[in-house]
């Protein structure tokens, strides 16, 4: 195993190794739950319909992922650094897909408000006023979705 990038072999992998995988594995999750998600009422034409362009996203995302994935193998990476602060990019990323998860059943008020205020205390955030921001930030982005937009969230 090569760890300086100019013998053969693969090198160490690192913080862009774990970026990367963690950006394929959620694009792929995406594209297979595509269909469950967005409801398309088509009566039967053809063509592009809502998943259209969600889809041309994720297949991008996940070719140029996969792709730079593929070519960081033999490249130096970046260690992965202090335990504690990847404890806290875990913890984000745990909460933030928590939440997605939590959603059908608690409602998207409650899971972004949670997320969010869990992101915060793990980034270091203890002020009381700037701990209320994500509740405002949820119930803004809810009763503008539902009744400004007319799209039903969970």
């Amino acid at each position: 195993m090569s760890t300086n990038g100019h013998g053969g072999g693969v090198a160490r992998p690192g913080f862009r190794t774990l970026t990367a995988g963690l950006l394929l594995a959620a694009a792929a999750w995406g594209l297979y739950s595509l269909d469950s998600q967005i409801q398309v009422f088509g009566f039967g034409a053809s063509g592009p319909d809502a998943r259209s362009f969600p889809r041309l996203a994720l297949w991008l995302l996940a070719a140029v992922v996969a792709l730079r994935l593929v070519l960081s193998l033999r490249s130096e990476d970046f260690p992965l650094g202090n335990p504690v602060r990847l404890g806290r990019v875990l913890a984000v990323t745990a909460s933030s897909a928590a939440a997605l998860w939590a959603m059908p059943q608690v409602g998207f008020f409650f899971g972004a408000a949670g997320a969010g205020i869990v992101v915060a205390l793990m980034l270091g955030e203890r002020r009381p006023i700037l701990l209320v921001l994500p509740l405002i930030v949820a119930a803004v982005v809810t009763f503008g979705g539902r009744h400004g937009l007319s799209i039903p969230l969970p």
